[in-house]
C-alpha cells in the first residue's frame, strides 16, 4: 500500500511542470526547517540577552568594569597616544557622528517617497531614522542628567564617576556614548532588514565603537552599556512597529524573500 502511494505521488510529481515542483520541493524543506529557522537573527539575540542569567552577567561585567577596569585600560591607551600615531582612526570614529545619520535617512526616506517613488525603501529608510533618532534623543537626555566624566578629565584633574547634571560642558557627557548609540542603532535596525547579512553589520560597527575607547573619548563600560541600552532601545522601536502593524511593509518582503 505504501509503494503504491509513492508511485502516485512520482506520478503526479512527473506531470506538473518542472518550475512547479521545484517549488514545491522549496515548501516542503521550509515547512521542514520551519520551527529551526523562523526566528530572525534579531529576536534570536533579544532572545538571549533577556535571559535572567545573561543581564546580571551583563550588569555585573559592567559594574566590574567601572570599578576596576575603565581607569587602567583608558591610562593604557592614553599612554599610547594612537590619536597622532594612527590618525586614521580618528577619522574612522568620525563615522558615528549622529546628526550626518540623522538627517542622511531623513532625507533618503523622503527622496525614495517623492523624487523617486519606491514604498519599500521609503518604510525602510523611516524604519533605520527611527532606529537612530529615538536612542539618539534619549542618549542626550542621559548625558545632560548623569554628568559622567570623560577620561580626559581623570588625565587632567583626577575626576571620575558620575557629577550629576551638566548642561553645557561637554566634559561630562561621557555616557552614554553618542557615537555608539548612533552606530549600533543603525547596526541592529539593519540586521532587522537584512537578517542573511547580519555578521556583515554587526563586526564593522562593533570596529567602530571600539575607536571610541581607543581613543579615549569614552570608558569601556561606557561603551559597553550603551551598546546594551540601544538595543534595548531598538528592540522596543520594533515592538512597538510590529503589535500597531506599522511599516509591516518591510517584515512581509523580507519574510517573503527568505521562503523563496
Amino acid at each position: 500500500m505504501i509503494l503504491m502511494k509513492i508511485l502516485i505521488f512520482l506520478c503526479c510529481m512527473a506531470e506538473i511542470p518542472r518550475s512547479t515542483r521545484d517549488d514545491v520541493r522549496v515548501g516542503i524543506v521550509y515547512l521542514k526547517n520551519r520551527g529551526k529557522n523562523t526566528m530572525a537573527p534579531f529576536d534570536r539575540l533579544l532572545k538571549t540577552m533577556l535571559r535572567p542569567w545573561v543581564v546580571v552577567c551583563y550588569l555585573s561585567f559592567m559594574i566590574l568594569s567601572f570599578l576596576y577596569f575603565d581607569q587602567p585600560i583608558a591610562r593604557f591607551f592614553y599612554g599610547m597616544d594612537l590619536r597622532d600615531k594612527l590618525p586614521f582612526i580618528a577619522w574612522i570614529t568620525r563615522l558615528g557622528t549622529g546628526e550626518f545619520y540623522i538627517a542622511g535617512l531623513f532625507l533618503l526616506a523622503l527622496f525614495y517617497r517623492y523624487i523617486r517613488p519606491n514604498g519599500i525603501w521609503e518604510i525602510r529608510g523611516w524604519f533605520l531614522w527611527l532606529c537612530v533618532v529615538i536612542p539618539y534623543l534619549i542618549c542626550g537626555v542621559l548625558k545632560v542628567c548623569l554628568g559622567r566624566a570623560r577620561p580626559e578629565l581623570l588625565f587632567d584633574h583626577q575626576l571620575y564617576g558620575f557629577y550629576g547634571p551638566h548642561f553645557i560642558n561637554y566634559q561630562y557627557w561621557s555616557f552614554p556614548s553618542g557615537h555608539t548609540t548612533t552606530i549600533m542603532g543603525l547596526v541592529f535596525g539593519l540586521i532587522i532588514l537584512f537578517p542573511r547579512y547580519c555578521y556583515a553589520f554587526f563586526f564593522p560597527g562593533l570596529l567602530l565603537v571600539s575607536t571610541r575607547i581607543i581613543l579615549t573619548n569614552h570608558y569601556l563600560s561606557d561603551v559597553l552599556t550603551t551598546g546594551y541600552l540601544t538595543f534595548l532601545e531598538v528592540a522596543l522601536v520594533l515592538f512597538v512597529l510590529r503589535r500597531k502593524e506599522w511599516l509591516t511593509s518591510a517584515w512581509e518582503v523580507r519574510a517573503t524573500a527568505r521562503v523563496r
